[in-house]
């Protein structure tokens, strides 16, 4: 049985669809919708060639400028004819014959699948010749046999065994105007938040209409469309309810929800907010980081400050720990301070000192992020800073002591934040590169991993984008990855692990790791 196709230029926009779902508000939480104006404008200094310590707060603005490129090149009409799985002449090629002079061709089907999927997957260029019905290059892709229709993207190793054999490019989303500073899934990954220069949060749905590892993961529209920042977005925040926080230079956080249009709470504050963390166990109440030097505890019913501890130096991330007794906060020159917060208190404990220990001068780098994982009983902080270095800490040892260190990338002056996978099993982190970077966490005594008295992983493996700078890379949490498992399958290591990263264009790419081959 064969079917014939047509290969003709066409531009037809694909449809886009809109939705929510309901769910429940946090526990005593009554909250109003609150309406203001957008207006007023600032610019991110989160690539600073000097980082945060060179802002100039008030009238002058450092002016990030960021290239907007979005080029399709022209199509050719060119009318083909393909074959079906049955009707491949030898492994791993596609006879493609002209309709109009019968002239055939062979080609390997990865090329083909790479050409026809680099621009066009969604686009319905590809017609059936029998029938005349337009067909998507995805779908075509499926009919001919060619290898999952998603360009295959190299992956480097280094110091180790490669992983990530069969990364491929599964969908890229248009989704702002200039840099995207932050992304971040809701817990049960459900939703993805994107935020950055254009001051908007835009919320995506990760799709239901099909499961199948490959396909694309988001609703092809955002879901929902938060305006009312007038300055960058800087970071987002989710709870277990699906509530969310967003913290600008404007000098405020917003409160929104998925099912709702408007912002619904507004915490204003005395600088730019850098950092804001849910408390984890409580979602009534969140943390908040800002370059005033001060960390907040706000009390969202009674839009209030129920404590409040001034750092006295800028603050550029905070974090709770998983059961909401702890919280750690770092700041530009290289402090990590912890603090319990029982009673919804700040209660000092302890800090440590983020530097290079090799430096005569021994001066702390800016932490950049912080994040903090569970396994099993062991609680492990993962601190980012400008030296381009990842620290993993024992976490509940006073003071935290160091485990391993991790390199490869490059972060000297942005504010990068690498986090854990769901399962703890990997890390990841963005670059002043085109590289994403990946390390093993969970390594500890394999030989080239975490060995000797510097402890330094020293194997890592990465993979090119199309971004100047990647801004943020994460895995998507494993709720999604096993939906898109094969039934009993068992998903073990980097198979079936899904990426989104982005940078100064405004797209969101997605990766996805389709076999173990």
């Amino acid at each position: 049985m064969s079917a014939d196709f047509a290969f003709e230029t066409r531009s037809s926009a694909s449809e886009h669809g809109h939705g929510g779902s309901d769910h429940p508000s946090p526990s005593g939480c009554v909250i109003a919708p609150t309406n203001d104006s957008a207006g007023g404008g600032f610019h991110s200094p989160l690539t600073s060639p000097t980082g945060l310590e060179a802002l100039e707060r008030g009238s002058e603005q450092w002016n990030e400028g960021s290239d907007v490129e979005s080029a399709l090149g022209d199509q050719r009409k060119t009318p083909l004819k393909g074959c079906k799985k049955n009707r491949m002449d030898h492994a791993g090629t596609l006879r493609i014959r002209d309709v109009d002079t019968g002239k055939e061709f062979v080609m390997h089907k990865a090329e083909a699948s790479a050409l026809l999927t680099a621009h066009h997957a969604t686009r319905k260029i590809v017609k059936d010749a029998t029938t005349g019905t337009p067909l998507t290059v995805d779908r075509f892709v499926n009919e001919v046999g060619l290898p999952n229709g998603k360009p295959h993207v190299h992956v480097h190793a280094k110091g180790g065994q490669k992983e990530f054999k069969d990364l491929r490019v599964i969908q890229t989303l248009n989704a702002h105007e200039g840099a995207i500073w932050t992304l971040e899934f809701s817990k049960d990954g459900k939703f993805l938040a994107t935020a950055g220069q254009d001051r908007i949060v835009r919320v995506w749905k990760t799709s239901l209409d099909s499961k199948k590892r490959g396909d694309n993961l988001f609703d092809d529209a955002p879901v929902r469309l938060y305006k009312g920042h007038r300055g960058d977005i800087l970071d987002l925040c989710w709870s277990h309810t699906d509530w969310l926080l967003s913290s600008s230079m404007d000098k405020t956080v917003r409160l929104w929800y998925t099912t709702m249009e408007e912002c619904l709470r507004i915490f204003t504050h005395q600088d730019f907010v850098t950092s804001i963390s849910f408390n984890p166990v409580d979602d009534k109440y969140f943390m908040s980081g800002s370059l005033d030097g001060k960390i907040r505890l706000w009390n969202i019913p009674d839009l209030k400050v129920v404590d409040w501890v001034d750092i006295g130096e800028m603050v550029t991330s905070c974090t709770f720990t998983p059961d909401g007794t702890r919280a750690f906060v770092g700041t530009h020159k290289g402090s990590c301070h912890s603090y319990g917060t029982e009673g919804f208190k700040f209660e000092y404990s302890h800090q440590i000192q983020i530097k290079n220990a090799r430096s005569s001068k021994g001066v702390g780098r800016k932490i950049t992020g912080l994040d903090v994982k569970l396994f099993g009983e062991e609680e492990r902080l993962l601190v980012t800073s400008n030296d381009s270095r990842l620290r993993l800490f024992d976490s509940e040892a006073v003071p935290p002591r160091v485990l391993c260190k991790f390199k490869g990338h490059h972060n000297q002056n942005a504010q990068i934040q690498a986090t854990f996978s769901s399962d703890g099993e990997f890390l990841i982190s963005g670059s002043e590169q085109p590289d994403v970077f990946i390390w093993r966490a969970n390594m500890m005594g394999v030989q080239g991993c975490c060995a000797g008295p510097t402890q330094k992983q020293r194997a890592y493996e990465k993979f090119r984008t199309e971004e100047q700078h990647v801004t943020v890379a994460k895995f998507v949490p494993d709720e999604v990855r096993n939906s898109r498992a094969f039934p009993l399958e068992q998903l073990t290591g980097a198979l079936g692990r899904i990426i989104v990263s982005t940078g100064y264009t405004g797209k969101v790419h997605v990766f996805e790791n389709l076999s173990a081959k």
